[in-house]
């Protein structure tokens, strides 16, 4: 009995696991960011949506998530199915929401509370389109390579911080986006004052996304940036 309920209980946290996993798909492939939720509830004055807890979800740091996380995961949901975007106004914004798909049943019907919660317990697979990709390995690089890419993204950020308008404070918060124990040294590669080896960056490869860590940390704080003057409004 003993090894049967740790199981069930190993099962669970593997299903909560793979959970996070297929949020996180239907963000990256939808273009939202870790702030969009939260812009949106913010514009449309849509406090639920607020509540959603996406990125901690994401994570698994939400050990039992309240059924107020169910609910508005749902209205999330079902305002993407309905392409229900009142109350946004910001261009940027609108831009990320329009053309979002909603996770839906084989009927086309959105998935409302019951069906995340089955979800989240292993009693629903993910649709298709959010299953489980294979991991990619990181690409092989030069140290040549790796010197471009580092230039290349130091490059990205003067020129969102110029346009923006954010000057070098905008640019010294993009340090922040990292974790703790890589900000000093990417704040270094922004700076120019380093490049990451060929080895330091086989660590930063994110194998399910197929993509850098650094570029995730770069267009995060992009996504914070002002609009540009005249690009914004609507």
């Amino acid at each position: 009995m003993t090894t049967t309920f740790s199981r069930t209980r190993e099962q669970q946290a593997e299903a909560a696991v793979q959970f996070g996993a297929m949020l996180r798909r239907w963000r990256t492939i939808n273009g939202w960011t870790q702030y969009t939720s939260g812009r949106w509830a913010a514009e449309s004055g849509i406090d639920e949506i607020a509540h959603s807890g996406l990125s901690e979800l994401e994570r698994g740091l939400t050990k039992d998530p309240r059924v107020s996380k169910y609910m508005a995961l749902a209205t999330m949901n079902a305002l993407v199915h309905a392409a229900d975007f009142r109350g946004v106004t910001t261009r940027r914004l609108i831009d990320q929401l329009k053309g979002s798909r909603a996770i839906c049943d084989e009927q086309g019907n959105p998935w409302g509370p019951a069906e995340f919660w089955a979800c989240r317990a292993g009693l629903l697979a993910p649709p298709d389109w959010l299953a489980p990709v294979e991991a990619n390995p990181a690409p092989r690089l030069s140290a040549i390579d790796a010197e471009e890419l580092c230039d290349e993204w130091a490059d990205q950020a003067r020129r969102a911080a110029r346009k923006s308008g954010a000057g070098r404070a905008g640019l010294e918060r993009a340090r922040t986006f990292a974790p703790a124990k890589e900000r000093d040294r990417w704040a270094d590669v922004l700076a120019q004052l380093h490049t990451y080896s060929p080895d330091e960056l086989a660590e930063l490869w994110d194998p399910a996304e197929s993509e850098w860590l650094p570029a995730q940390w770069l267009a995060a704080w992009k996504a914070t940036l002002p609009a540009p003057s005249g690009g914004g409004g609507g």
